[in-house]
């Protein structure tokens, strides 16, 4: 949902493990048609998710999936229905043009949401992380080394002119999921937002690495008494994409990018807003049928 009014992007290049999982229900709200489906087998796909990162033995299995089945089933009962108003309202809100002001708070409201649902997590992540032996942390940390890595050499080998054609195709396909079709102003609009997106690559590498440095010192000590509020802590700013040492460059970003989706939403027809507000709404209905099921 952020995604759709404030970036337009899925943040591909975060394939942390938590990101992937504590979010994953966010990621189902991009693709309404399977929303039922995936949430009501999340407990399939976030074990996968770790799979990717970690080889648990079976009694640690057990006990992640156990534990697992608990935090989806408050999930469901305790943050879908906020989900649920907060799409209402934003509906409301679509009625008319959004105001600067209004995307800022959305995007502040939907991150409160990925970071509130993560928290039912937490716990289960926590004792997870407790019986990895050593061998098995020493696996978690290089998997997501691997995966920093991985983007910067792909990133490497672009140029800036590639790398915003890169991004503004992707945002371009994301808009018309939601629009049905697009404007050449508006295509121009998310070009722009590309090269805003790009110009901040070097900050968001260097968030990622401070990421990978709290993670492994956070590691280090898994049988700490404040390991899981350390991991609360540290779950919450990635999902934001907060950090200290660059919140003035991402404060500016952000006002930008604010910006642009002003711009963007001020542009549509009537028949895209007809098309995002159906979309909407299906959606809705599908939040409503999850939490009574």
């Amino acid at each position: 949902m952020k995604s759709l009014f404030l970036t337009l992007s899925r943040r591909s290049s975060l394939q942390y493990c938590f990101l992937r999982v504590s979010i994953a229900f966010v990621a189902l709200l991009l693709t309404g048609c399977v929303l039922r489906l995936g949430y009501n087998t999340l407990g399939f796909w976030i074990p996968y998710y770790v799979s990717d990162y970690v080889s648990l033995d079976s009694a640690q299995e057990r006990e992640f999936e156990r534990n697992l089945d608990q935090a989806l089933e408050v999930h469901r009962q305790k943050e879908l229905p906020k989900i649920h108003r907060l799409i209402s309202d934003l509906q409301e809100d679509l009625e008319k043009p959004l105001t600067f002001h209004q995307i800022s708070d959305y995007h502040f409201k939907f991150t409160a949401v990925g970071q509130e649902s993560s928290t039912i997590f937490i716990p289960t992540f926590s004792a997870m992380l407790k019986s990895l032996n050593a061998e098995q942390r020493t696996q978690f940390n290089q998997k997501i080394a691997d995966d920093i890595e991985k983007i910067r050499q792909e990133r490497a080998v672009l140029t800036t002119k590639q790398k915003i054609i890169k991004r503004s195709k992707g945002l371009q396909k994301t808009a018309k999921e939601w629009l049905g079709t697009l404007t050449n102003k508006q295509r121009n609009l998310l070009t722009e937002l590309a090269g805003y997106q790009v110009e901040m690559e070097p900050t968001f590498f260097s968030i990622r690495e401070n990421f990978l440095s709290d993670w492994k010192a956070l590691m280090a000590e898994p049988q700490s008494d404040v390991f899981q509020q350390q991991l609360k802590v540290t779950v919450h700013q990635l999902l934001a994409f907060e950090n200290p040492n660059a919140e003035k460059e991402l404060i500016f970003y952000l006002n930008r990018r604010f910006d642009v989706m002003r711009r963007l939403n001020h542009s549509l027809s009537n028949k895209q807003r007809d098309h995002l507000q159906a979309l909407l709404t299906d959606l809705r209905k599908d939040i409503a049928l999850l939490i009574h099921e």
